[in-house]
């Protein structure tokens, strides 16, 4: 036992100081003394649970010490340190003051320094309902899934739920103690009519101050008693909202519900009756935030179980932190934070969904105008297929037909195997989104539409350019459906733009279609339409094509270069679409061999053949070198009398010039260019530069031109390609190269 240093304050002057153990004290740091602040402190409230310590606040809620601490009563802790030490060093108690660096809270909002503080408050034993809780909890079905192993790690290990607090705006707590030791609970408004003794005349609403005036008698022993000060923690108000707003054990309902008070003429929601809300609960869907896991979810969900003994809701998407694009929280301090107005000015709204939208729930979002503006870019291409069709459709007075959406277009004889690909693509879009949807995955969704558009940009469209440059109704009917399909996909996730592209491709050009996309409904994949293996061949020739276009680069030839032939080995779709490979490589000609061109080296795998072949290792090396090996069905080779087995290998594919190779197919080109192919080439790169021209002279589609040549050359051998690519009435000699409006 000792003495304590401000016995002379009557808190301190009650207490018996006792010497105590504990495991954590260490002689590697301090004096081995730790002094214990049982009301100051998480641990060491524990120890005074421990070891019956009596547990001293010293400090009020503004962190101010109380009347009964002396002359450092009102003091705040920060001034009062130099007050204390000073008194010390006065009655000789002080050994030494200096300051200590250590780990110390911060409000997360303000950063004020913050002190731990022990209270009388009220809680919710939670025990009792524990496996309730995780039963519940088991019939959820979580994205992603881990969540609702969290939700189980929180229900098994939480405490006691604290739901009082000191504040003046909330729900009041409807707990009137009395001094006969009977805690009286108010359990409904009608109730605290039937037992007040007075102030309902001045009850506006049941909130703070109006509330606490409203006196009742105890239940036991009929004195007066009042309200505690206490409102609850605003997850019970949150927790409630299944059964506060849609009705639970309300007989009647209730036009506009009870806005009385401050609420009066704001809120207008009606109240409904319980048949309602037997309709309505659970809920089919909730979503928010992973930390919403201990408070919103948790708070539904323990309410939901105490009432119904069920779960509230029935599936529950949740999703990491939203951070700034550098992967940092955002704070008003930081200067990083973004309003929301601010955003929707400068981003748009469905920029912003499909920031949230494309996220994967499991990782944190970084949100800003770097991303915003990609996606914007990105977006171009989807804006720019629309804008393509509605300049060709306008042209040619092409008539869509809404029907088409259920049944697929139709284009009579004039169907090709690319219009096919596209639909049969379009049914695999809607599958895919279809199932993004269902799994509550929407980033599924957008990574599925974006293929999509570079599929229907990239190469329906500049496959099919010339089909629209006069009424190919095939394409155009295709290319329409393609479109509007898609963006009856994307609605959910951009539907401003969504609904402003419908009213530019459907408006008055259908007048049996809905006037909204909302109203259009979600698209049905056609079967009938469905194409895998048709679906497969392009897919093989988009891959043949990308290599053809990586050797292009390679040699440093550009895709406006015509070249003699293309060679293409391991391909079974290319006999059906050699024009496409064709015109997409710009070759005469496609030649076309079964088996893959695989030319391989082999060096060996010292660290395993080494130890292995000893003094024979010099001799299988060059064999090696010099390809003289013997090919095995497992992959490995013989060489010079030994058989090697392929991890005993280092196996390199051989790279040779103007060849590419993937793990299917290989494609080479003839990149010799004889003077007929340098003529293409100069002709296309001026057609090319021709419609540049035209474009920034801001010449119609449609306008035909004169065309002016520095001079004629051998370009003029091919006159009239040029005329029809350009839309020329006539070619004249002048100083520099130029159109003018025929």
């Amino acid at each position: 036992h000792y003495e304590g240093p401000f016995d002379m304050f009557a808190p301190g002057a009650s207490v018996d100081h006792r010497v105590i153990p504990w495991d954590e004290v260490s002689l590697d740091e301090g004096t081995g003394i730790v002094h214990v602040a049982t009301g100051a402190g998480q641990e060491d409230f524990d120890l005074s649970k421990v070891h019956d310590l009596p547990v001293l606040s010293p400090v009020d809620e503004a962190g101010r010490f109380y009347d009964d601490y002396g002359w450092l009563h009102g003091l705040s802790t920060t001034d009062a340190a130099d007050q204390i030490i000073g008194d010390l060093r006065e009655r000789a108690l002080l050994v030494e003051a200096g300051l200590y660096e250590h780990r110390y809270p911060h409000c997360w909002r303000c950063d004020t320094p913050l002190i731990w503080r022990v209270s009388d408050d009220w809680f919710i034993a939670v025990e009792e309902i524990r496996p309730k809780l995780l039963a519940a909890n088991a019939t959820v079905r979580w994205t992603p899934e881990y969540m609702g192993k969290r939700m189980d790690d929180w229900l098994r290990n939480m405490g006691d739920w604290n739901i009082s607090r000191r504040r003046f705006y909330g729900l009041p707590l409807p707990f009137y103690p009395c001094s006969c030791g009977r805690l009286n609970v108010i359990g409904s408004k009608r109730e605290l009519e039937e037992r007040a003794l007075r102030g309902l005349d001045q009850l506006e609403e049941l909130h703070r101050p109006w509330v606490d005036e409203v006196v009742i008698a105890c239940e036991s022993c009929g004195e007066e008693v009042r309200r505690i000060p206490e409102v609850g923690d605003v997850w019970l108000d949150a927790g409630i909202v299944p059964f506060s707003t849609l009705g639970w054990q309300n007989e009647n309902a209730v036009t506009g519900g009870y806005a009385t008070g401050a609420s009066r003429g704001l809120s207008g929601a009606d109240l409904p009756d319980h048949p309602y809300w037997e309709k309505w609960f659970p809920a089919d869907w909730v979503s928010e935030m992973r930390e919403q896991i201990r408070l919103w979810f948790y708070s539904q969900l323990f309410m939901s179980v105490a009432l119904v003994d069920r779960a509230p809701f029935q599936a529950v998407l949740g999703y990491e932190k939203m951070l700034d694009e550098q992967g940092r929280e955002m704070h008003g301090s930081w200067g990083n934070m973004i309003d929301a107005e601010e955003a929707f000015e400068r981003m748009g709204a469905d920029v912003m969904r499909w920031q949230y939208c494309a996220q994967p729930p499991n990782q944190n979002l970084l949100f800003g105008y770097g991303p915003a503006h990609e996606i914007k870019r990105r977006l171009l291409t989807f804006w720019n297929s629309v804008a393509f069709l509605v300049t060709y459709a306008n042209i040619e007075k092409f008539e869509p037909r809404f029907e088409d959406l259920a049944t697929g277009p139709t284009g009579g004889e004039g169907v090709r195997p690319l219009d096919r690909w596209l639909v049969a693509r379009t049914q695999e879009l809607v599958a895919e989104a279809t199932e993004a949807l269902e799994k509550q995955l929407t980033f599924h969704l957008l990574r599925a539409f974006e293929r999509f558009v570079d599929d229907l940009s990239n190469w329906y469209i500049r496959r099919s350019r010339k089909r629209f440059y006069s009424y190919d109704e095939a394409a155009f009917r295709t290319l329409w459906y393609a479109l509007l399909q898609a963006i009856r996909v994307v609605s959910p996730v951009m539907p401003f733009l969504a609904e402003h592209l419908w009213r530019e491709l459907v408006g008055e050009a259908c007048v049996d279609a809905p006037e909204s996309v909302f109203l259009a409904g979600w698209p049905e994949t056609v079967e009938a339409l469905a194409d895998p293996a048709l679906l497969a061949e392009v897919d093989e020739v988009r891959e043949i094509v990308e290599l053809g276009r990586q050797v292009r680069a390679e040699e440093n030839i550009k895709l406006r270069q015509p070249l003699r032939r293309a060679f293409v080995h391991g391909s079974n779709a290319v006999q059906a679409h050699a024009d496409e490979i064709r015109a997409e490589l710009r070759v005469k000609e496609v030649e076309l061999h079964e088996a893959p061109r695989v030319h391989v080296s082999y060096k060996p795998n010292l660290r395993i053949l080494g130890p292995k072949l000893g003094t024979a290792l010099p001799d299988v090396k060059a064999a090696l070198e010099h390809g003289e090996v013997e090919p095995l069905p497992d992959g490995g080779v013989r060489a010079a009398d030994h058989e090697l087995a392929p991890e005993e290998l280092l196996i390199e594919r051989a790279k040779e010039p103007g060849w590419a190779h993937s793990e299917r197919f290989s494609v080479g080109l003839d990149t010799h260019v004889d003077d007929e192919l340098e003529l293409e080439g100069r002709v296309l790169d001026l057609i090319h530069s021709i419609q540049r021209l035209r474009k920034e002279a801001g010449l119609e589609i449609t306008d035909r031109i004169v065309l002016t040549l520095p001079e004629d050359g051998d370009l003029l051998r091919h006159e009239e390609w040029i005329k029809s690519e350009t839309l020329a009435t006539r070619i004249e000699h002048g100083p520099e190269l130029s159109v003018a409006k025929a």
